[in-house]
């Protein structure tokens, strides 16, 4: 057993009763292709199987509450046996025995380490890495908790790094909003076999079970219900309850965003048209929940172009007109995150993308003196930046590229930060623990990854104030730019003005 990591998964099964797939001999694989999987487990009690594969094998985890966006939260995670690397596309349900119960591929990609030896990190008990998945993404932690009385089991804590695909204090949001496969887009009944119940079946027990007399109406008599306000249409495109607040500190409503959508068309669909995008909804605002979706769903507008680019499993979403945009404020979708390749080449990536991240102690005028400091990098290593706002505290410069591979891209991108952070390391950091960035900037590089996303130019932010991610001219680029002055209220305005990215597409270089 000492020599088969498999031994102990393969000892606990009969697999001639059971669905799971046996597997065949450990096979190790480049770091840069490795796989993960979560898969959502209602055995003994209801829990998200953690697995990352890693020397032919899955290290695997069983988060009990699963995993969450917010990085205040601290996830348990039990380390369980290996599992064969057949086991990530594996969705059934386990008859009687060890497992028992209903197994959903809840969500699937590849996976970085962020060392060069995460089987040793694994050993030391602090594993650091970053998800692409369809679901899960960005940097997080594994981390070993230190075992008490007769455990024999090792604890551990996942937890979801401070990055662009964090979302704190969405604890559970994600995993409320998405309650369906990613390989079948089944929900758990139907991966078992169980006929679709009713939307609420314990209140029609109830209503069944009143007798006549007791059924009181929901309003009285003399408080009649308020009319819902009638949709209205905003570029062809009906939009439901209009006045519903989105920004409600700021008297922002679905009306409006539509409205800005339809607006500033021109400027922003150059920036997504013909890309995969990662949506960020929240279709009560931003006093309701906020997840992000990447494929298409129930209700999905027919306006919203499905494509599945090359390498693909399942379709993802597009825009590509005025129309679409329009449809994306009435569906709730307050941010646009597209890739940076286009879905026909979506191999050959074509922007670079470098986020500049302040501590809170800083002012933003250090995020300036950063941004051109690190533009003349860019210039330097025969790349053409351009510098916008995040919506944020922060700034992303951004270079068009030709001729890069993923791989190309994501080392010269992590090059620049590096080298940057190891000349100047009392300003700069490339690690994204919130204890490294004290007084200091981080660079994140980690938007140069397949199925990785940056926001988009002009796309609105889910934060107070509504503000919007906003192109600039260099010569803006100075300690007295007020990054919150761009909002979706005043971003219009600079339709007015020039476009000062208008020759993005023309200054594509080639990685050196």
């Amino acid at each position: 057993m000492a020599d088969d990591p498999l031994a102990p998964y393969r000892a606990k099964r009969d697999f001639g009763a059971t669905p799971e797939p046996r597997g065949g001999a450990p096979k190790r694989r480049r770091a840069k292709s490795l796989s993960f999987t979560v898969q959502k487990h209602d055995a003994t009690r209801l829990h998200y199987d953690f697995r990352l594969e890693l020397n032919g094998v899955l290290k695997s985890w069983a988060v009990t509450r699963g995993p969450s966006l917010d990085p205040a939260e601290k996830r348990l995670a039990v380390e369980v046996e290996d599992h064969p690397v057949e086991y990530g596309g594996f969705e059934g349900t386990i008859g009687a025995g060890y497992g028992a119960g209903t197994v959903m591929l809840w969500d699937r990609g590849t996976w970085e380490p962020d060392s060069e030896d995460p089987t040793a990190d694994l050993e030391a008990g602090r594993l650091r890495f970053t998800l692409h998945g369809e679901r899960l993404r960005g940097a997080w932690h594994l981390v070993r908790m230190r075992p008490r009385g007769r455990e024999k089991k090792h604890n551990w804590l996942l937890i979801k790094d401070e990055d662009g695909e964090a979302r704190p204090g969405d604890a559970d949001a994600l995993l409320e909003a998405h309650d369906r496969s990613v390989s079948t887009d089944r929900d758990m009944g139907a991966i078992a076999g169980k006929p679709r119940e009713p939307a609420n079946p314990a209140a029609k027990k109830r209503a069944k079970a009143a007798p006549e007399s007791a059924r009181e109406p929901a309003i009285e008599p003399a408080r009649p219900r308020r009319a819902a306000t009638p949709a209205i249409k905003v570029a062809g495109v009906a939009i439901t309850h209009p006045d519903k607040l989105l920004w409600p500190e700021d008297g922002i409503t679905k009306h409006d965003l539509a409205a800005y959508m339809e607006a500033v068309a021109p400027r922003l669909l150059p920036w997504i048209a013909g890309r995969p995008l990662s949506l960020l909804r929240a279709p009560d605002g931003l006093s309701g929940d906020r997840f992000f979706q990447r494929h298409a769903g129930r209700g999905t507008s027919a306006l919203i172009t499905h494509v599945t680019p090359r390498g693909e499993t399942s379709p993802l979403l597009q825009v590509d007109t005025p129309e679409a945009l329009v449809a994306l404020a009435q569906s709730g979708v307050l941010e646009i995150h597209p890739w940076p390749a286009l879905s026909k080449a979506v191999t050959k990536p074509d922007r670079l993308i470098l986020d500049l991240d302040p501590a809170e102690d800083l002012p933003f005028a250090a995020v300036v003196e950063a941004a051109q400091t690190l533009r003349r990098r860019m210039e330097e290593a025969n790349l053409v930046p351009y510098c916008k706002t995040t919506g944020g505290k922060g700034l992303h410069l951004v270079a068009p590229v030709q001729g890069a591979t993923w791989k190309s891209l994501h080392a010269r991108a992590a090059a620049l930060c590096d080298t940057l952070a190891q000349d100047s390391p009392d300003h700069f950091t490339t690690e994204s623990a919130k204890s490294a960035r004290e007084g200091r900037i981080f660079l994140d590089y980690q938007r140069n990854a397949r199925g990785a996303s940056a926001v988009a130019a002009w796309s609105p932010r889910a934060r107070p104030g509504a503000t919007v991610s906003m192109p600039l001219d260099w010569s803006e680029v100075t300690p007295d730019l007020e990054p919150k002055a761009f909002t979706l209220r005043t971003a219009p305005e600079r339709l007015k003005r020039p476009d000062p990215w208008a020759d993005f597409g023309e200054q594509a270089r080639a990685l050196k």
